[in-house]
């Protein structure tokens, strides 16, 4: 072999390795500074009086990735907010490291203060973050396959797969007149328990919602950022709410609020169909008489008009106020309310 040969492979050989040797340089330097970033998250909220353990960190990923094994974590606010999982990791693409992704586990206790409690299992959560060049978070985006609420009192809850993003639009701005943030929320498969002598399917097969965050939400606590972003004005609008529930079909947009006490505030305007067949099964159900849901149906016919595809659709507001939901001027149900405590209200700091 040419000694040029010889030189050129020696050559190439020297730069693999140097290559090789300054990435595991890499990969070491941005490991040491996701772990001592994670450290120094842990020890700012112990000083602010959370409760937050963890195991001992542990890397993993070496090439391909950068992880971190945190094992089983548990957290708690003053207010007594909590959640506890089985298992958290964070993985960073190697050369992505704006992508960050966290595997949060497959089992979840929840809590809010003394009230409420849940259990949620799941086949798998994730939250990808996106970061900028400087460090700040700019979107994230969360999902869950499989998942099951369990609470005292209630049936379980679950759904085949849960997706919630959220993207930061602008910096901060006072007052409510511009968005701040767009978040979107695809539930499908979703199962509830009902009453057994309702006539309504326990399946959601579809619920969507689009919507933007107007005003900013300061930089505070939980509950006292909320409660602070929504007695300055701050509101979200629904751009886009769809409830796939056989036989309703449901299309919404309007604005979502909150009251003084942090009770949900809704108004609508509603494209509703299949409410032919909801009115079938009413009377199926010794409901609603025969006779009037003939005169319903002849009513709310004369009031439907075709959409696009010239299916029959009826359009009424569709409010929710002091926990009543109203189709209308039609008072359907009253709802439970959330289990928030308002700051202020006996309640410590959030």
């Amino acid at each position: 072999m040419p000694v040029r040969f010889r030189l050129a492979g020696l050559s190439l050989a020297v730069l693999v390795l140097a290559g090789c040797g300054a990435y595991t340089a890499y990969w070491f330097h941005v490991a040491g500074q996701l772990r001592k970033g994670v450290e120094d998250f842990v020890a700012s909220r112990r000083a602010e009086g959370w409760r937050l353990e963890h195991r001992d960190i542990a890397l993993f990923g070496f090439p391909a990735e950068i992880g971190l094994d945190l094992g089983a974590l548990s957290l708690a606010t003053p207010a007594g907010i909590s959640w506890a999982s089985d298992g958290v990791r964070l993985r960073v693409p190697g050369l992505d490291p704006m992508g960050p992704l966290l595997e949060l586990g497959t089992s979840h206790q929840l809590a809010l203060g003394d009230g409420w409690r849940g259990i949620v299992t799941s086949a798998g959560t994730t939250l990808r973050l996106r970061v900028d060049g400087d460090g700040d978070l700019h979107a994230f985006a969360f999902e869950a396959g499989r998942a099951i609420l369990e609470q005292p009192g209630a049936g379980p809850l679950s759904a085949e797969r849960l997706a919630i993003t959220y993207e930061w639009l602008n910096p901060p701005d006072p007052g409510h007149e511009k968005p701040s943030a767009h978040f979107g929320l695809e539930a499908r498969g979703v199962e509830m328990s009902l009453p057994p002598h309702l006539p309504f399917s326990r399946r959601l097969d579809l619920v969507q919602v689009d919507g933007r965050i107007m005003g900013t939400i300061p930089d505070e606590p939980p509950l006292s950022a909320l409660a602070a972003w929504s007695n300055a004005g701050g509101n979200m609008e629904l751009d886009r709410l769809v409830v796939e529930w056989p036989p309703l079909t449901l299309e919404a947009d309007g604005t979502f609020a909150f009251d003084p006490a942090l009770q949900p505030l809704i108004a609508t305007t509603a494209r509703v169909r299949g409410w032919k067949e909801m009115l079938a099964r009413l009377v199926e159900a010794k409901m609603v008489e025969p006779g009037m849901a003939s005169a319903a149906e002849m009513l709310l016919a004369i009031l439907a008009r075709p959409d696009p595809q010239g299916r029959p659709t009826l359009t009424l507001a569709v409010t929710l106020q002091d926990g009543n939901l109203y189709a209308g001027q039609v008072k359907l149900m009253k709802l439970p309310p959330l289990p928030i405590t308002p700051p202020g209200s006996g309640a410590p700091p959030s």
